[in-house]
Order: structure tokens, then C-alpha cells, then sequence
């Protein structure tokens, strides 16, 4: 028995003695190593930190950014995972005199409007047909319901789900441009797409 403890006091005696050569100005020096039987906590770094990446942005904290290509500033992305909205796409399309059919370019940007469209599927949309000054009001409303329809209708083609789709046709009463021109006229014929 005596000789097991002069064995824990000769394994010990070094460490006690290297804790009595430290000073109190040395820094370089560490604490005294105590043997023990109990398992010591090891001190672990601190994980880095995570990338930032889509997944872990807060997107409600994000702006929107306006592309030159629409002119509707209601209808914003809200929720997601790019900065796009309506805008940039493009939120009009334009016909042409007395016309409901839409042009190659309208397809176009009708096209990339479904896939902003499909990818928000809460979302709900009203198309509004407009017409340009000439005719009788009630023609015009009846050509705008026609304009807003033919959008409407290719956009539920491409795959956009009917029901998050509405329609209103403004006939003359909303202009883009006052111009008595064709320059006006060729403005204010259009069907707007707008997020409600």
C-alpha cells in the first residue's frame, strides 16, 4: 500500500514542481497539469460561419429592382427567391389598330409573365385591356375585354393556373399617353398585367 502511494506522489511530484517554477509576470508559462482519473472537458473552436446563400437570406428584407422594360410599379415581387418583378419583364403588351392578336413580341413577354407568374401560386392577377382614343366607348370596352382575354388566355396556355387570373377592360378611359398621334394611340393600346 505504502508503495502504490509513493508511486501517485512520484508521478505527481514533477508536475507540482513545474507549477512552483511559474511566476506571476510570466505569461508564456501554463497552469500545472494535474493528473486525474475524471475525463477533462477539451475546449472545442467555435463552428465558422455559415455562407450566405439564397436559402438563408431573409428575402422579405430584399428590395426589388425596376428593369426599363414595363412601366407598372404595383406589380412587385414579394416574396422570393430573385429580385425580379413584372417590370422587368415587361407588363404591357401592345396590339395593333382595331386588333385583339397578339404579336410575336407579345407572346415573348407574356411567356417570361407565366414563369414569374407560375412561380408565386398565390399570387393573383388582373390583366386589364386598354384602347387607344378613337371609336365609340362602348366599341372600346368591348375591344379592351377582348385584348385582356387573348392575354389571359395565353397565359393559362402556357400553363398559369385560371383561377389566379382576372380581367377588366378600360377601354379608352385610361390612357398612358393624352397624344391625339399615332404615337399616342400606339401606346395606349395594350393589355396591362398587374399583382393584386
Amino acid at each position: 500500500m505504502k508503495k502504490a502511494k509513493l508511486i501517485t506522489i512520484m508521478g505527481v511530484l514533477p508536475f507540482l514542481a513545474l507549477g512552483a517554477c511559474a511566476t506571476k509576470g510570466d505569461k508564456n508559462v501554463s497552469a500545472p497539469i494535474v493528473a486525474s482519473n475524471e475525463a477533462q472537458p477539451i475546449e472545442m473552436p467555435a463552428p465558422p460561419p455559415a455562407p450566405i446563400t439564397n436559402a438563408n437570406v431573409d428575402a422579405s428584407a430584399s428590395t426589388s429592382m425596376d428593369y426599363a422594360a414595363g412601366s407598372n410599379k404595383g406589380f412587385e415581387e414579394t416574396a422570393s427567391r430573385s429580385r425580379l418583378s413584372i417590370i422587368d419583364i415587361g407588363d404591357r403588351v401592345y396590339f395593333e389598330t382595331d386588333s385583339y392578336i397578339l404579336t410575336a413580341k407579345a407572346r415573348e413577354i407574356l411567356a417570361k409573365q407565366a414563369n414569374f407568374i407560375m412561380a408565386r401560386p398565390n399570387s393573383k392577377v388582373l390583366i386589364a385591356g386598354n384602347c387607344d382614343e378613337r371609336g365609340t366607348r362602348e366599341y372600346n370596352i368591348a375591344l379592351g375585354a377582348r385584348r385582356a382575354n387573348s392575354a389571359r388566355d395565353y397565359l393559362v396556355s402556357l400553363g398559369v393556373n385560371s383561377s389566379q387570373i382576372s380581367t377588366v377592360s378600360y377601354g379608352k378611359e385610361r390612357p398612358l399617353d393624352a397624344r391625339p398621334s399615332t404615337d399616342g394611340w400606339a401606346v395606349n393600346r395594350n393589355a396591362h398585367t398587374k399583382i393584386q
